[in-house]
């Protein structure tokens, strides 16, 4: 591209950020707040969960109330065919300096480069305008966590907020079909539709380009073609793996057993038997690039007699529910389909998520640390009945004394549930779709 093209191409991102329309996302708030501090701002995420569009909607918004003129807003998309060749600090850099020179008018600038991680040293460019220009903020979105990290840590240690965006929540799909939950009457009042929904969203996730698909066929196609994206070119390229068979086997594997204990050795015996043989490493290694393609979540073991984390026990679950259905039919993985959804609305506000085994053996869906330095346990359930509702229920009873102080949350689809074990155990009952949209 020669300089007229790139200009063109900077004033075509100006206008489309000034059109920019839609659902605001729960993260957009806390980076906006973010701006004014002069650290770098990082949204990571998984492909298509809203990174470009939640960028250009902070930058719209910046430009409404004044914090920066548009012609001071650079953004570069770098999945845009157009800047294949601007791969290189240097090339970033020249394009940097056109926008400072031609376009550019006095007063403080932001700039926006989506998708970096598919230039090479950008950490050095970003770092070199972050010293050298103080009327400068600059926010970065990427979709390898991984990568990210690596650099980040060692060239930009100390000069970063990270933002991690996941796809939509149910909430937000609601407000996408302009279905609005603020309180319990308000779902009573439109059930009927947000249950509708509430069963499209689980079986088919909420990545907002599969909104706006018409029929099952193209939305699977459409989720397919992501899977193939995220093996290809966020695994395959960057870390220069040869067996890529194996590989999609393995995700495949993964994708099908959300939350299932994962056992590195079971799956290279049964690769083995299929006539793949490799090591036990490599599936580690293989899983572990799932994980730093954003792919999937990994969710390590608490031992509560211990009271210790065990990395070497892991389940794995979808970072969208539409991935999981690409493996398996919604009729055989429906109660796992809601464990993964209960973990993804966890993490919007938690890290450090585990999941439980006593001596016993007996399994708490999740434990989480709250803010008070306690354990808060969740249990997962569909439609418990009498015959299995006190094994769900007593497993919260066995927990070791250390970790009782925390709430006990037993989430189902049910309205309301009565037990004498609920009392027993002070156990809150929760129903799904009403804690998911904090009612």
């Amino acid at each position: 591209m020669d300089a007229s093209e790139y200009i063109s191409l900077i004033y075509e991102w100006q206008n489309l950020i000034l059109k920019r329309e839609g659902v605001e996302r729960d993260i957009e708030r806390p980076v906006l707040l973010s701006i004014p501090s002069k650290p770098i701002k990082i949204i990571t995420g998984f492909r298509r969960t809203g990174k470009s569009f939640l960028a250009q909607r902070i930058a719209k918004k910046l430009v409404g109330q004044g914090m920066y003129r548009i012609d001071n807003v650079l953004y570069l998309n770098f999945e845009d065919f157009r800047l294949s060749e601007t791969n290189s600090a240097q090339k970033l850099a020249s394009v940097y300096e056109l926008f400072l020179t031609d376009i550019a008018k006095s007063g403080p600038k932001l700039i926006l480069l989506d998708e970096i991680q598919n230039v090479s040293g950008w950490d050095k460019f970003v770092r070199t305008i972050y010293e050298k220009d103080d009327d400068v903020r600059i926010i970065l979105t990427g979709s390898n966590s991984e990568l990210l990290s690596a650099e980040l840590g060692s060239n930009l240690a100390g000069r970063f907020i990270e933002f991690s965006i996941l796809p939509f929540s149910f909430k937000e799909f609601l407000l996408y079909r302009n279905v609005t939950v603020e309180n319990k009457n308000d779902y009573l009042k439109n059930r009927k539709t947000v249950d509708k929904l509430f069963s499209e969203y689980v079986k088919y996730g909420g990545l907002p380009e599969v909104f706006e698909i018409a029929t099952e066929d193209a939305k699977f196609s459409y989720l397919r073609g992501i899977v193939t994206k995220v093996v290809l070119d966020d695994i395959v390229k960057r870390f220069k793996v040869d067996n890529i068979d194996v590989l999609e086997r393995l995700l495949n594997y993964v994708l099908s057993n959300i939350g299932s204990v994962v056992s590195c050795t079971n799956i290279r015996n049964r690769l083995k038997d299929a006539g793949s043989d490799i090591k036990v490493e490599t599936v580690i290694k293989y899983i572990g690039y799932f994980a730093s393609a954003l792919a999937v979540l990994e969710v390590n073991k608490f031992e509560w007699k211990q009271r210790k984390v065990f990395s070497t026990s892991k389940k794995y679950y979808a970072m969208d529910l539409g991935l999981a259905a690409l493996f398996r039919p919604l009729k055989e993985n429906y109660s796992m389909r809601l464990e993964n959804l209960v973990l993804l609305h966890l993490k919007r506000s938690s890290d450090g998520i585990c999941y439980g085994v006593n001596e016993r053996g007996r399994e708490i869906d999740f434990i989480v640390r709250n803010k008070d330095g306690e354990w808060d346990k969740y249990q997962v359930c569909v439609q418990p009945e009498e015959h299995n509702l006190a094994r769900e229920l007593e497993v919260f009873g066995l927990v070791d004394k250390h970790l009782q102080k925390g709430k006990n949350y037993f989430i189902t689809l049910k309205d309301s549930l009565k037990s004498p074990m609920l009392t027993k155990h002070k156990i809150v009952h929760l129903n799904l779709i009403g804690w998911l949209l904090g009612i």
